[in-house]
């Protein structure tokens, strides 16, 4: 029987749902009618394993969006953000400031609690372009490893 949600993580999940439904079709330019679109896969993915634990592949796929957007300029972060607000839809940026603010305090703790976290992290890792120091870059890859070898 799937886990029930808190209200909080249901909101997440919509959230989440519709920033990552608007960034397939606004900026990947993907047909929402493919079946490849997020919006698409999304629903088959909940169907098959539930909304709680399709929550952890939204975040790491929303996650993927905000390291893709790290070069877009101003100009465009705004246009983006602007599009998002008529619609409704949490910005770009609050989803970089939310989950910028969750990194530093992973890099605080040095230390990766939980499945997102570790996307979180890799996924900066594996950026080329993400502007962190080389020091910064051992310490994540020592988080990496060590949560790597507890899972």
């Amino acid at each position: 029987m799937p886990q029930k949600m808190s209200k909080e993580k249901e909101i997440e999940f919509q959230e989440l749902s519709e920033f990552l439904d608007f960034y397939a079709s606004y900026i990947d330019k993907i047909d929402p009618h493919e079946p490849f679109h997020p919006r698409n896969s999304l629903h088959e993915y909940v169907r098959m394993i539930g909304k709680s634990k399709a929550l952890i592949g939204l975040r790491q796929a929303v996650n993927d969006n905000l390291e893709d957007s790290l070069h877009f300029d101003s100009k465009k972060l705004n246009q983006i953000d602007n599009e998002l607000g008529k619609r409704g839809i949490p910005t770009l940026s609050y989803f970089r400031r939310k989950y910028w603010s969750k990194y530093k305090g992973i890099l605080k703790r040095r230390m990766i609690k939980n499945e997102t976290e570790y996307y979180l992290i890799n996924g900066l890792l594996c950026g080329f372009d993400n502007k962190i120091s080389e020091d910064e870059k051992s310490i994540l890859s020592e988080m990496v490893s060590s949560y790597e070898e507890r899972v």
